[in-house]
């Protein structure tokens, strides 16, 4: 495939845009708190676009069009499943967040059950599995997009791509992430804007897309009972327990600021889930034969705009796929950083050491990213997966900290360990998939965390009030 230098040259903007903006933000931090969480002082517009970036990204624009192609109304049940997980955050523990004076969400565990060096590495530990899993998908979607609209090979995509999302996270920290964020939303929603009536108007309006896809894509169960209810039980706790979450509420002028971007991000959910399930609905009308649903967006941006348009398009969804490469990026670092090496190799270490330190560990992990990108080929399963094994490990152990004075120290590190195993095990063991089946893997593993906690709670010393 020969190369499409000017759509390159778009793409080649767009990263040194990016990469201004992070030297841009290197100059505003001084401190590790504004490296982490911005120095607490994001307004509502900041950590509106921040959230809403980060959860939509190139899972939106790529993987859930996909779903939206290969499953109709089973995308719609997906950011449902979200916007619940959201919203509850909000509700139950977002202000109370906010109060306190946490950088990663194992600051909020050890906060309910004391200081431990066993409880602050295993939730560590867990909480990275999904921002892991992130990173890791992003990647993969950016390989995809330019090797279908520049002719680059996708690994080589993946590692360019990969490259400027941590240099400019690795000089700006969150400061870099959140103006980021704001610019790449926008060009999201004007991509958002352009496609869905496009695509529409060709595949012949509602009355022609009903007839041409398959019956069962009208319904929320075509990809089966088992992998829907898999997907909202590892989706809807998964938001509830998510650090890229946590990071932003942490980071927000105040508790009302905190609220309203979490309520806004589980509204806007809700229209991202119908438009991701209209379009994919469209282009299956128009192209029922694509082999690879995550290459539904990319057919339909090549086909159906003037190539003039399909440029800036190019661009949103580029834009889209580092906001959330660089949150996860950012989120998982902070817990390497603060947890680990602030938290238990070195808690006397200055601000400019774990400064520094943060940004070696951003370089490893995109290091670790890209190799695994080109490994792992599919957005979706790297993305349930690692919401399947943190949601088991954390939702529990959490939110019961929080609620439950009875659940103990001992409980919390029992409940993590056995509900991430269980989780892992149901997961990629065949005999035990199948004695499972129906039923997802990560019900095993919340169903073993929740047994877990109570039973060895119960058992032990309980915290003093």
């Amino acid at each position: 495939m020969a190369i499409a230098w000017t759509q390159l040259a778009v793409v080649a903007l767009f990263f040194a845009g990016m990469l201004a903006l992070g030297a841009w933000a290197s100059k505003k931090q001084k401190t590790a708190a504004d490296f982490y969480v911005g120095g607490r002082r994001f307004g509502t517009l900041t950590i509106t676009a921040t959230q809403m970036a980060s959860a939509f990204g190139g899972g939106m624009l790529i993987a859930h069009v996909g779903l939206g192609y290969a499953y109709g109304f089973a995308e719609l049940v997906y950011m449902a499943a979200l916007s619940t997980g959201v919203l509850l955050l909000m509700l139950l523990v977002a202000r109370w967040l906010r109060s306190q004076d946490f950088f990663t969400t194992t600051d909020w565990m050890v906060h309910q059950y004391g200081e431990s060096r066993s409880l602050r590495m295993i939730t560590s530990a867990v909480a990275m599995l999904v921002t892991l899993s992130w990173w890791i998908s992003q990647p993969i979607a950016a390989g995809k997009v330019l090797h279908a609209y520049t002719g680059l090979p996708v690994e080589l995509g993946i590692v360019v791509a990969g490259l400027v999302v941590v240099v400019y996270t690795m000089t700006g920290g969150i400061i870099a992430v959140a103006y980021t964020d704001l610019a790449q939303l926008g060009l999201m929603i004007l991509g958002m804007v352009v496609l869905l009536p496009l695509a529409w108007s060709e595949a012949g309006g509602w009355s022609a897309i009903s007839a041409a896809v398959p019956p069962q894509n009208l319904t929320p169960w075509a990809p089966g009972k088992s992998v829907v209810w898999g997907w909202v039980l590892a989706v809807l706790p998964g938001q509830m327990v998510l650090q890229v979450y946590h990071q932003r509420i942490f980071a927000a002028r105040s508790e009302r600021v905190a609220r309203r971007g979490l309520f806004y991000l589980a509204v806007s959910c809700l229209l991202a889930g119908a438009w991701a399930t209209l379009l994919g609905l469209a282009l299956r009308t128009l192209n029922p034969s694509l082999a690879d649903p995550d290459t539904a967006m990319i057919w339909c941006v090549r086909e159906l705009l003037h190539p003039a348009v399909a440029v800036v398009v190019l661009g949103a969804i580029m834009a889209a796929i580092v906001s959330t490469a660089d949150s996860a990026l950012h989120s998982t670092s902070a817990s390497i950083t603060r947890d680990f090496y602030q938290g238990l190799l070195r808690p006397d270490a200055t601000d400019a050491q774990v400064l520094r330190v943060s940004k070696w560990t951003i370089a490893a992990l995109g290091l670790v990213g890209m190799i695994a990108g080109i490994l792992l080929p599919s957005i979706i399963a790297v993305l349930v997966l690692g919401y399947t094994l943190t949601a088991s490990g954390l939702l529990f152990p959490l939110f019961a900290g929080r609620f439950w004075r009875r659940a103990t120290r001992t409980g919390a590190v029992a409940s993590m360990i056995s509900g991430v195993l269980a989780a892992g095990a149901f997961s990629t063991i065949p005999a035990l998939k199948t004695w499972l089946s129906p039923a997802p893997a990560i019900a095993a593993g919340l169903a073993t965390s929740l047994i877990t906690l109570i039973t060895v709670s119960l058992v032990t010393q309980p915290r003093k009030p």
